[in-house]
């Protein structure tokens, strides 16, 4: 997955400052300040420097119609939402075909119906593969044809030089609904127009989005280069259009963690060309320099030139510090937890706030009366969170951490629900854990997925769907994994990870 690469000045020194999207803490490279990126979880906004004059826009928008005259050119900056995620899917799986398709005859039987074999291939001689033509479909070979034709014996075949062709049998187009499900991973990474403007002809950003640098969005800066344009689609329908699954039409539950939406604010140059009495509108793109929209009505530019009202979010950044104590924090960009190494407080990032969440440590050793940590072992933090209205449930157990291959995370979730390790909370001195990427608030969506996939049945997955287990309280757990060269083996449910694919 792309990353956007966010550039602004580090509030301590001015010096330039580079980021990713969605880091949560950064060090300043100019004087080594530790900064924590406020405002996760929130639709931040961003907007991209534009690299073509207004000359070269209406060039560009010329090519091609050298007698056009450009009759004006204004730069907009037109907002895109953009989606990131990590999407989880339970899918039915399609049936498989009939033995026998009435669609095409079987092997070994006529048009007709008649049965003269049961072989389940066909043996068809190699040696004139090449002249075949379309008599082969009625199991004769252009040769034959031809030597029927002028009445001559037919060439005998050698019985070593066959080929055998599988038989063609048509592709399932239903799945089965009382079936199986299967489970499908993948990135999202989506970016689609904030306003209705069909008439831009740019429905996404396209591959624009895998090298972009972007600022933190600022009005004044914006408006003395050219006109904001309004955003028209609310927050919470650009989630619902972003998490739409087109083209999984076997999809029936999904989840999507680690969720950033975020706004671009992207430079368009909308040149008017009048010609022969007529007037039109050329839209190019302002940092590839590149039309985007050869021909537009005139009518474009009124709904572009709506006046945006609402003043966007923007990151902040503020002293990495503990909230309790004022410890420096460590610095880790894509942790959602801060672990104070003074007050031993776990912080965890929303919006701007840092929340206190109550953790342990999992003391998984046969014999407590040795003093240190489980040798070779890598601590990886898992959320255990609590049934809501349900006493006697068991709590739902989901990784915090990243792994690349997401299929991992889920099977660590399923097995450690099912089966929670015996564990004592740890009492000596604290170990050190690996980070945690996901929040509470991604456990729970995972934990539901989960829980969802323990149903086979792709009619009880739907109904799934309808009955999510919901969760009161949340605790972060660090359990020890053994490693065993380059893999990590949980030592209650024996699921092993390849060290080289954590995050």
């Amino acid at each position: 997955m792309s990353q956007v690469i966010v550039s602004t000045e580090c509030p301590t020194c001015s010096g330039p400052l580079d980021f990713s999207e969605g880091a949560n803490a950064i060090r300043c490279p100019s004087c080594g300040s530790d900064l924590l990126v406020t405002g996760r979880k929130q639709v931040l906004s961003y907007w991209v420097a534009p690299k073509v004059k207004a000359e070269v826009a209406g060039a560009v928008a010329r090519t091609g119609r050298l007698q056009a005259r450009v009759a004006g050119a204004r730069l907009f900056f037109v907002p895109f939402y953009r989606l990131t995620g990590h999407d989880f899917q339970w899918q039915d799986v399609p049936p498989k075909p009939e033995p026998e398709s009435p669609a095409f005859p079987a092997v070994g039987e006529s048009l007709g119906g008649d049965r003269e074999s049961d072989r389940p291939e066909i043996d068809i001689p190699l040696g004139s593969v090449l002249s075949w033509g379309a008599d082969v479909l009625l199991g004769r070979k252009a040769g034959d044809v031809v030597r029927d034709l002028l009445g001559a014996p037919r060439k005998p075949e050698r019985p070593l030089d066959v080929a055998v062709l599988t038989a063609m049998r048509p592709t399932p187009t239903r799945a089965a609904p009382d079936g199986q499900v299967q489970f499908l991973d993948r990135y999202v990474e989506k970016t689609f127009p904030a306003a209705d403007l069909p008439a831009l002809g740019v429905p996404s950003l396209g591959v624009r989005a895998q090298a972009l640098r972007v600022s933190l969005f600022e009005r004044a800066a914006l408006a003395a280069l050219g006109t904001i344009v309004a955003v028209q689609l609310a927050p919470e329908r650009a989630m619902a259009q972003g998490l739409a699954a087109r083209g999984f039409e076997h999809v029936i539950y999904r989840q999507v963690l680690g969720r950033i939406l975020s706004v671009i604010y992207f430079p368009f140059w909308v040149v008017e060309l009048a010609q022969d009495g007529e007037r039109w509108l050329t839209v190019v793109d302002g940092v590839a320099e590149s039309v985007v929209q050869p021909r537009a009505p005139l009518s474009l530019g009124e709904a572009l030139a709506r006046p945006a009202s609402d003043e966007p979010r923007t990151v902040g950044l503020r002293p990495l510090v503990c909230p309790n104590c004022g410890w420096a924090l460590p610095v880790q960009p894509d942790d959602v937890i801060f672990f104070c190494g003074s007050c031993h407080r776990a912080w965890q990032i929303h919006g701007v706030d840092l929340t206190d969440m109550p953790h342990e440590i999992a003391d998984m050793r046969p014999d407590a009366a040795n003093p240190g940590p489980a040798a070779g072992a890598l601590y990886l933090p898992f959320w255990q969170l609590e049934p809501a209205g349900a006493a006697e449930a068991p709590r739902a157990w989901a990784p915090a951490f990243r792994y690349r291959r997401l299929k991992a995370l889920h099977d660590l979730a399923a097995r450690l629900t099912a089966k929670p390790p015996a564990y004592r909370p740890w009492t000596g001195e604290r170990p050190a854990g690996h980070g945690c990427f996901y929040d509470a608030e991604d456990a729970a969506l995972l934990a539901r997925f989960a829980a969802a996939g323990r149903r086979r049945n792709p009619r009880e997955v739907k109904a799934a769907a309808e009955a999510e287990p919901a969760f009161a309280g949340a605790r972060l757990t660090w359990i020890p994994f053994t490693r065993e060269s380059q893999s990590l083996r949980d030592p209650s449910t024996g699921l092993a990870l390849q060290e080289a694919l954590l995050g």
